[in-house]
This record gives structure tokens, C-alpha cells and sequence, in this order.
């Protein structure tokens, strides 16, 4: 393999810089190291300067660290292995005791004669030599500062996950992802190699597998989920896969690197392109073809009845292993629908004949049956949160998904975890202002948030926490369709999760973390990474003041050291526009648009919000029905406080009801005509939301006797996909009004043939515009 896969990618392009000037006592180094000593000094590379070993293991590791330097210094600086350390001029690497005796540590000694980096193992030396790169990046004239760096990670599995199933990834970004990932002192790759949408690594037992299974029909031009299921091979254009030699390259790449390969494999669910090679597997037969988008629920699964699917997966298995030395094997165990298993007559055979409770044991049988397989291996069973239902596989790791709770109940019980909340770790959510983002799931995970992040959860005793292994992000492909938008979700996000996963929880601060990723994004630059420019956006946080009226807007940016410039008028704001100082006091129905500004340079684009401050505006709303807890805006004043919802349901701005109509009623606080009334509504089908059935508007002068001023339906089937924004109005002059009572009908219980049929229905709402 070459050295130089992505290290010597493109010139380097007009920077977009969010920090300061770094201060005389802190490097520029991601993550922050655990001890840093600076002194007097430099050490100045030359073309004459070399690296030396003396251990071959660090042969590899020599060769690597020139390669990586090169395109910071012009030159390759000659490694070779000798036991003279003595030499001037030198970068010494070896292999010896230090401070630490954590497998990853390192030792970083620069002194105006020479570098020496010492560790306990290879790793160690490998994280020293990154260390050295980020310090080579930032040096003038090849001059880097005399220091002393002790270093060594908080936690031992430090990754990050890549979904190759929903848009396939070509092996070259692999490559290049393994690269990204060592720079940032990551050591676990989670790769997501099956599931519904595809069958991505060749297995020599079951071709059809990657002949039918890694292929589908392209509906690219479609929203994710709304792409209806078929069976049309000869049309099935839509994939790829790696060979087993392409994966073996790739294993090895990586572990010359630190990272370890954890393949994933998904079972009982998830697995419908498996099925669709071989459809004897599930619990009907049937061959459904591998989906081409979203599906839900999942209830074609792999048959817990039947032997010859615990043949078929021990077979796959079998292979998976001798590709991927990983002590850790995922299995995925996640969302799986047991619909068919309820009516499977081999299921329930198998469930009277292990003397099983229900489906969900069921599943724990499956589970437990693969970890005993895996386990007779030496290797240990990985499954998502949902492999506690039912009762957990004894050896088991969990991985938490679903928040901490996955993570605290697995360490209660003694088991290992790895956390990778959604709330935090899933790289799939937005980042930024979603009017300026391109199409992501949903979700708001934004670079601080990211960096806030405590992969120890509370309430675990000291030993518990123990079994805390580490995190990492996971990156989701359905709204990733290529490898350009996979590097804008993943950076620069991934840099402040790899400082939560190495850096000592105490060392952990935002405006140091702001401020050194100022050369981060230089180095990006530099690599041709496609990182995201969100975290420049303005962010804009509202509150309302009661007693006058008015609306506050307090905007913020986590872009370092740099300046807000807005307009109130529309405009687009510029270098002469005012500079935000303190929180704005909107009066009236107003624009805002803001941008942050370096050095006189605008940053990114502008955010642009209205405020309409109507005759309800801050008024007092009574609710017949509460909100759901998890969407309840800011209060009842979320309905009256001039800021519309966006296209994502979780921005803070929406109120759900959940199985129940929205009443609300207004007391506008004094009588007066009115011309015009408005609400809005949201129909996100995947969510479990739905456009109310009826919209009723009446007004009151008394608060007692109402009059029905308008009406309307739902200008949408609930069977319309993707996410749907609407506006209800009524245009009806009338006298004196006092009270405004709006009523949105809830459509009660998702429709037939929706995956949460007979269940109760969301219903969106976020502002009740009077005018």
C-alpha cells in the first residue's frame, strides 16, 4: 500500500478560518494531549534530517511519518533503522517505558537537537508521530517548539461507523476514511456491511449474496422514503461490493494505522438483501427483492425457526472472521418487527420447544445462539440495545443507540458498552440551520453539542463505569449519496468527538477547542476534506418579554473569535452592516439576517428569520389537550411567539400531540377586529406524523359563545411521503373579537399499512398567526 493514498491530495484553496491567535502557552494539537511542557527552543527540520529505529516493528511506522510529513515540508525525510540515537538532527522512534503504562501512550520529546517519540507499543508511536504532524502543520520554516508531551487516550474503543448499505461507498474513500480516522487518533472502524438495501461483502459459500443481494433498482431521483418496494433484477443497477482481497487490503491498511476493522452483520432484521437471494431463509418464502429505499416496519426478517438460517449464518460468519481478525463482531439485533415470527409456525414451534415467554425470547434465543457460535471463536458478540430485550447474551457488548439507557443497563448487569446516543453521535442529524443545510434525516446535533458529550453515564458506580469501553459516531447514508457529503456530516464533527474519547474529561474546553481548530480546518483544507461550514452559522435563540411585548433575539455563533453583522430591513448583511453586541429587541414583524465575519470576510451564508409580531403575539393560550412532553416547544407561547417551525420537528419550534386534537385557545387581552387567521401544520410520515383531517377557526367576544369563521381539510392523504409543510387560513373579517379558539382534528391511529398502524398518530403544530 501506499503511503501517499490521500496525504498529497490538492493545492491548497482560500481558507475559511474560525479561531484566533494561538497564545504562547497552548499547541495546536486534536485532541488535547494530557500533559504538555513547552520550553525554550526549537528544532528545525532540514532536508538532511532523519528518522532512526532500531526495533523493525517500527519499520512501517518510519516510512508512515515521512509520507505524512512531506507535504508540510517539501521534502521526504529519510527513515532508517540504526542504534545510533546520538546523532544530531534526528527523529528518534523506539519502543521503551514511560510515564504511562497505557498501550497508547506515548512520549514526545523535542529538543533543539533532536525528536524522540517513545512508547509502550507500535500504536503508541503512531499516535506520537500525529501528534508531530499537527505540530509540523502550524511550525514556520520547519521549526517546531522544544516540548515535552505525555500522552495517552481516556478510553479504548474510539470510532467511527460507515453505512456502505444505503449508498455504497467505492474502496478508495475507504482508504481515505482510515486516514481521516488516524488523524484524529481513532482506533475502531465500524463497518456497516449488510442490511435491507444491500449485501456489500463478497461471501465464496453464498454468491448470490453480492450476485442479486448487492443490487438494487436505482430510484435515486426519489426521496429516501418514498420508494416503493419491487422486484425487478434485470433493473437492478443500483449497488457494489468489496471483494474479499479488497477487504483483506483494506484490514490490513488500517491496523498499520491502529484501527481495527469491526465488520457488522445484520441479524435477525435488516437483512432483506440477504433475503432476496435466498428467500427460504425468512419465515414466508417469499422473495421481496432487495429494497431500494426505506423500509418499515421490518417484519421480513431472517426465520428463528429454521436450522439451516443458523447454518447459513454460521457459514457467513465463518468467513467474516477470517477476513476481520476484530475481536469484536457486530450483529446488529436492532428494529426487528416480529410480526412474521408471531405467525411463522416454526417460530412458534421453536418457542414451545425451548420453553420460551414470547417473541421477544425469542430473539434472545437467536442472540445467544450467534454469541455461543462467536464466542467458541474468541470473539465477542456486538449488538445494538435492542439485544436487551428479552434477556442479554451473557458476553455481549452493548451498543446504546437509543440514548444511555442501552449502555447503563448492559454495565448494571456486567456486560461491556460502547455508547453511540442519536442524540449526540449520529452523524446522520443536522448541523446547522436546516434552510441551509442540505437534506439530512432530522435531528440537530451541532459541533458543541457534540463536544459536550460525556460517554460515561450517571448513576454508574466506579466499577460500572469501567465497563464503559468508549463511543463513536455513527454515520448513516440514507441522505449520504456520496462520499463529499459523507466528509460534510463526518468533519469537522468528528474532531470534537475524538477530543470527549482521548482527552481527560478536565481538560475538556470550548474557546481551547474553537481556537486549535482554527489549523484543523487548515489541515482539511489541505486534505481536500469537504467539512461543513455549519458551525459558522449564526444561531438564534428567542424569548419573549411578556410584560412589554416584545420578542428578544440573542444570536451566538461557535465560530471563535469573530463577529456577527445583521440587518433588521431584509437586506443581506456586509462587512458595513452593525455588528451584533447584545440581544436585539424586535417591536415589530421583522427579517432578520445575520452572518459571522472573519477578519472583514463573511464566514458562510446568512441566516435569514421572520418575526411577525401579530395580534396574538405573546398572547395567553389555553390548551384543551397537553402537548407530548418530548415536543412541547417552549411552552404554550411556542404557538403565539412569532417564530415558524422549519422542515426538522425537533428544532425546538413544534408542539405534538400525540392521539389527541389541538384546542387552543387565544385570549388576545383586549377586543378588536381581525381579518385573518392561520396555523400550520406538518405531515412527516416516517415520524408518525400526519396533517390534522379538519382545521376549525371561531372567535368569541366572551370567551362563552363561539362562531365558526372558517374550515378546512387536509390537503394531503396520509399516505403522502417525505416532509410536508402546510399553512391553514381563514380570510374572514370580524368585529370585537376577544378570543380565537383554533382546532386541529387529529387523525387518531396511523393508517392502515403504515408501520405503526392502529397506534396513536402525531399532530404538528407551531405558530397561530392573528392578523
Amino acid at each position: 500500500m501506499s503511503f501517499k493514498r490521500i496525504l498529497s491530495i490538492g493545492a491548497i484553496a482560500t481558507l475559511i478560518l474560525s479561531g484566533c491567535a494561538k497564545s504562547n502557552q497552548q499547541i495546536s494539537v486534536i485532541p488535547q494531549p494530557v500533559k504538555v511542557e513547552v520550553q525554550k527552543g526549537n528544532f528545525t527540520f532540514t532536508p538532511t534530517t532523519q528518522i532512526v529505529f532500531a526495533d523493525t516493528q517500527l519499520e512501517f511506522i518510519a516510512g508512515y511519518a515521512a509520507s505524512l510529513w512531506e507535504p508540510y515540508l517539501g521534502y521526504a525525510v529519510e527513515a532508517k533503522q540504526s542504534d545510533e540515537f546520538t546523532k544530531q538532527n534526528t527523529i528518534i522512534l523506539k519502543i521503551g517505558e514511560i510515564e504511562t503504562t497505557n498501550q497508547e501512550g506515548y512520549s514526545l520529546i523535542i529538543t533543539n537537537d533532536n525528536i524522540e517519540i517513545t512508547a509502550n507499543t507500535p500504536a503508541g508511536v503512531h499516535y506520537g508521530i500525529q501528534t508531530l504532524y499537527q505540530l509540523i502543520s502550524t511550525a514556520k520554516n520547519g521549526k517546531v517548539a522544544c516540548i515535552t508531551i505525555t500522552d495517552y487516550p481516556r478510553f479504548a474503543h474510539r470510532g467511527m461507523h460507515l453505512d456502505v448499505v444505503r449508498h455504497f461507498m467505492p474502496i478508495d474513500f475507504i482508504y481515505k476514511t482510515i486516514d481521516y480516522m488516524a488523524m484524529h487518533k481513532l482506533n475502531r472502524f465500524h463497518w456497516h456491511l449488510t442490511d435491507d438495501q444491500g449485501w456489500r461483502l463478497e461471501i465464496k459459500k453464498y454468491p448470490k449474496l453480492t450476485e442479486i443481494g448487492a443490487w438494487r433498482v436505482d430510484m435515486e431521483d426519489r426521496h429516501w422514503n418514498d420508494r416503493p418496494l419491487v422486484k425487478d433484477p434485470e433493473n437492478a443497477t443500483y449497488g457494489g461490493f468489496y471483494t474479499q482481497e479488497q477487504v483483506r487490503e483494506v484490514v490490513t491498511y488500517a491496523a498499520q494505522r491502529n484501527i481495527t476493522v469491526m465488520p457488522e452483520i445484520e441479524m435477525p432484521a435488516h437483512a432483506m438483501a440477504a433475503l432476496a437471494a435466498y428467500p427460504e431463509l425468512s419465515c414466508t418464502g417469499e422473495d421481496l427483492g432487495t429494497p431500494p429505499g426505506g423500509v418499515w416496519p421490518i417484519t421480513h426478517i431472517f426465520c428463528a425457526g429454521n436450522d439451516k438460517v443458523f447454518d447459513f449464518i454460521e457459514d457467513v460468519l465463518t468467513e467474516v472472521m477470517d477476513l476481520f481478525p476484530s475481536k469484536y463482531i457486530h450483529i446488529g439485533g436492532d428494529e426487528a418487527d416480529k410480526t412474521n415470527w408471531k405467525k411463522c409456525p416454526k417460530c412458534q414451534k421453536r418457542i414451545k420447544k425451548e420453553g420460551l415467554k414470547d417473541e421477544a425470547e425469542l430473539q434472545s434465543y437467536f442472540i445467544h445462539r450467534i454469541e455461543a457460535f462467536l464466542n467458541e471463536h474468541n470473539r465477542i458478540l456486538v449488538g445494538w440495545d435492542e439485544i436487551l430485550d428479552g434477556g442479554l447474551a451473557p458476553n455481549a457488548t452493548v451498543m446504546s443507540w437509543r440514548g444511555d439507557e442501552g449502555g447503563i443497563a448492559a454495565a448494571k448487569q456486567g456486560n461491556t458498552a460502547i455508547m453511540s446516543p442519536g442524540s449526540h453521535c449520529y452523524f446522520d442529524h443536522y448541523q446547522g440551520d436546516p434552510a441551509l443545510e442540505p437534506l439530512a434525516i432530522g435531528g440537530f446535533t451541532p459541533l458543541k453539542k457534540v463536544y459536550e458529550y460525556e460517554p460515561i453515564p450517571e448513576g454508574l458506580t466506579p466499577e460500572q463505569s469501567e465497563l464503559i469501553l468508549g463511543a463513536q459516531a455513527n454515520h448513516w447514508t440514507e441522505y449520504m449519496p456520496t462520499t463529499q457529503q459523507v466528509e460534510y456530516m463526518a468533519f469537522p464533527r468528528l474532531a470534537a468527538l475524538s477530543e470527549v474519547l482521548w482527552s481527560a474529561k478536565e481538560q475538556r474546553d470550548w474557546p481551547s477547542f474553537c481556537e486549535r481548530m482554527t489549523d484543523q480546518y487548515a489541515r482539511y483544507q489541505k486534505l481536500g476534506i469537504n467539512y461543513s461550514h455549519s458551525a459558522f452559522q449564526v444561531t438564534v435563540t428567542t424569548s419573549i418579554d411578556s410584560i412589554n411585548r416584545n420578542l428578544i433575539l440573542e444570536l451566538s455563533t461557535e465560530a471563535h473569535n469573530s463577529e456577527i453583522r445583521y440587518t433588521l430591513n431584509g437586506e443581506e448583511p456586509d462587512r458595513h452592516s452593525k455588528i451584533y453586541r447584545k440581544p436585539i429587541t424586535i417591536k415589530e414583524t421583522t427579517t432578520l439576517k445575520a452572518v459571522t465575519f472573519k477578519n472583514g470576510e463573511p464566514m458562510g451564508k446568512a441566516r435569514a428569520n421572520q418575526y411577525n409580531l401579530h395580534k396574538a403575539f405573546a398572547a395567553n393560550v389555553i390548551l384543551q389537550h397537553p402537548s407530548h412532553s418530548r415536543y412541547d416547544g417552549k411552552s404554550n407561547l411556542t404557538l403565539v411567539n412569532g417564530v415558524e417551525g422549519s422542515i426538522s420537528h425537533t428544532d425546538g419550534n413544534w408542539k405534538g400531540f400525540l392521539g389527541s386534537d389541538m384546542v387552543a385557545t387565544i385570549d388576545l387581552g383586549k377586543a378588536t377586529n381581525i381579518e385573518r387567521i392561520s396555523v400550520d401544520a406538518m405531515q412527516n410520515t416516517v415520524s408518525w406524523i400526519f396533517f390534522p383531517q379538519e382545521v376549525i377557526f371561531e372567535v368569541s367576544t366572551n370567551g362563552d359563545e363561539y362562531t365558526v369563521v372558517g374550515q378546512d381539510q387536509s390537503p394531503e392523504p396520509p399516505t403522502a411521503g417525505g416532509k410536508i409543510l402546510y399553512k391553514f387560513i381563514c380570510e374572514k373579517h370580524a368585529d370585537n373579537v376577544q378570543f380565537i379558539r383554533v382546532t386541529l382534528k387529529n387523525l387518531g391511529t396511523c393508517p392502515i399499512g403504515h408501520s405503526g398502524e392502529g397506534k396513536p398518530a402525531f399532530l404538528f403544530t407551531s405558530e397561530i398567526t392573528v392578523e
